[in-house]
């Protein structure tokens, strides 16, 4: 899978304080991806996992809580990999 992060403006509170991870071009569709602070899960909101009608698919994941000090937030997908798959911001 290709994997980005992006900071986004949020839709409740002024300035960029969102964190986007974008999931594409994935195969199969069984994927979990999740935002980890250190080693604690963060509440997130998701999209569904969407086909592109060429066999691939696509996640959001959205990281609406405010960025702290401390260690930087992580992405981490469990997809079908032999491996876990880990991005930092």
């Amino acid at each position: 899978p290709t994997v980005s992060i992006s900071l986004v403006p949020s839709s409740s509170q002024p300035g960029p304080s969102c964190l986007l991870c974008s999931v594409m071009d994935f195969y199969p569709a069984a994927i979990q991806a999740r935002w980890f602070q250190g080693q604690q899960e963060l509440s997130v909101v998701a999209t569904d996992v969407v086909p592109n009608g060429d066999w691939t698919h696509e996640l959001l994941v959205l990281l609406e809580t405010p960025l702290s000090a401390g260690s930087p937030p992580a992405v981490r997908l469990h997809v079908s990999l032999e491996q876990l798959l880990s991005r930092h911001w």
